[in-house]
């Protein structure tokens, strides 16, 4: 080894080093704030002059947007976006196996139309837990809208309200739950992160209700920070100018069980929403503890790397729960093909995450309207083609695996 390669070598451990123990720092400061970020808020060697880096600004246009393909949203979303911003919503955790795979799976699916079966236009109204709503299709939980676009979750509460459906509000939101309540009629499920102070948590539970959330979805699997490259490497930074601010800052829950499921029931008496589900057999423990619902999850693949896709885990969760409640998958929806398959597969509805947030930066609360428009006329041209004529009528072998 020459004497170059050595000294990169020792300045390369000392790096890394550092950036171990940066990422050590960086858990406890999450823990002590109750905060969702997914990587730390360092990056070894940087420059002084980025110590004087202007405020941060996400976007505040307001507007339709024109889809084609909510797949271009992600690199327009890029163009006007703060890039850290972008890489912390757009990143998965670790590898990205799962991001990817996300995707990926819908595609070893096909679907097995029905024709001649002289259907009329398509009926795409759901009803979920006592909502009604225009479409099978839901925006998921996602913390910091702030980074998006300046309207935050206001913004997004509007366009999903505007688009006839219902909004799954996180702890980790750039604004209060009541805020957020008060700003659109539409309906809305809180998410909940537990926090270590139970009463706390309770006190959480008891606003969500106060405020007009018609159920509580308890996010299982992502209870700690992941991981992303992307912002390690970028040295992202949470703007101080958008803090989490329901938690209080009273850390999250370390260690979850099946006790803290009964600490939820027994808080309230609203339906209660088990999110982050991937196995039959933690479903039928899901059942078997009362849940109301069970959302099928990987959280998008920002939490734990190497885990199946949603659409893979949704028939066997779907098998064992046998329509006796209702299921929700999210993690990879992009076009109307995709929700058809999921609800063929057994879902009563889907989630969708990064191309609202995608929306809200481009767009607004109109934005996000957009994105549920072009999803909504998608899925009714391939029900219509299709031969389904309502959402009650999705079955199994609607979709088929295809043949490799």
């Amino acid at each position: 080894m020459s004497s170059k390669q050595a000294l990169a070598r020792r300045q390369f451990i000392q790096t890394a080093a550092l950036g171990a123990v940066a990422g050590a720092s960086f858990l406890n400061q999450a823990a002590a704030q109750g905060s969702e970020v997914s990587a730390p808020a360092f990056t070894v060697g940087l420059d002084p002059k980025d110590a004087n880096r202007p405020p941060f600004a996400a976007p505040d246009v307001v507007r339709p947007l024109r889809i084609a393909d909510l797949n271009d949203l992600e690199a327009e979303a890029r163009k006007v976006m703060d890039p850290g911003a972008f890489a912390f919503i757009s990143s998965g955790s670790d590898s990205q196996w799962t991001l990817r795979e996300n995707r990926r799976a819908f595609d070893r699916l096909v679907i097995k139309p029905q024709y001649l079966v002289g259907k009329a236009v398509p009926d795409l109204r759901t009803t979920l837990l006592g909502q009604s709503l225009s479409m099978p299709i839901i925006t998921t939980p996602m913390g910091a809208h702030g980074l998006a676009h300046q309207s935050a979750e206001f913004g997004t509460a509007r366009g999903t309200a505007e688009a006839g459906t219902l909004m799954e509000v996180s702890t980790t939101a750039n604004r209060s739950i009541e805020e957020i309540a008060a700003s659109t009629k539409g309906p809305k499920w809180f998410q909940l992160y537990l926090l270590e102070d139970q009463n706390k948590s309770r006190d959480l539970i008891k606003r969500a209700e106060a405020a007009g959330y018609s159920a509580i979805v308890f996010s299982i699997d992502a209870f700690a920070p992941g991981s992303s490259d992307a912002t390690i490497r970028m040295g992202f930074q949470f703007p101080s100018s958008l803090p989490l601010v329901n938690a209080g800052g009273s850390p999250f829950k370390r260690s979850l069980s099946w006790d803290d499921v009964r600490f939820i029931q027994e808080t309230t008496k609203l339906p209660l929403v088990l999110k982050g589900v991937l196995t039959a057999e933690m479903a039928q423990r899901a059942l078997n503890h009362g849940v109301s619902a069970i959302q099928v999850s990987n959280h998008g693949g920002r939490q734990l790397d190497g885990v199946s896709s949603a659409i893979e885990a949704l028939p066997a969760v779907a098998e064992v729960v046998q329509g006796r409640v209702p299921i929700i998958m999210d993690s990879g929806i992009r076009r109307g093909t995709d929700v058809f398959k999921a609800l063929s597969l057994g879902a009563n509805a889907v989630a969708i995450g990064r191309p609202v947030l995608y929306g809200l930066s481009l767009g607004g609360w109109m934005g996000v309207k957009s994105v549920y428009e072009r999803l909504q006329a998608e899925l009714t041209r391939d029900m219509m083609i299709a031969g389904v004529g309502s959402v009650a009528e999705f079955r199994r072998e609607y979709v088929v695996k295809a043949a490799l």
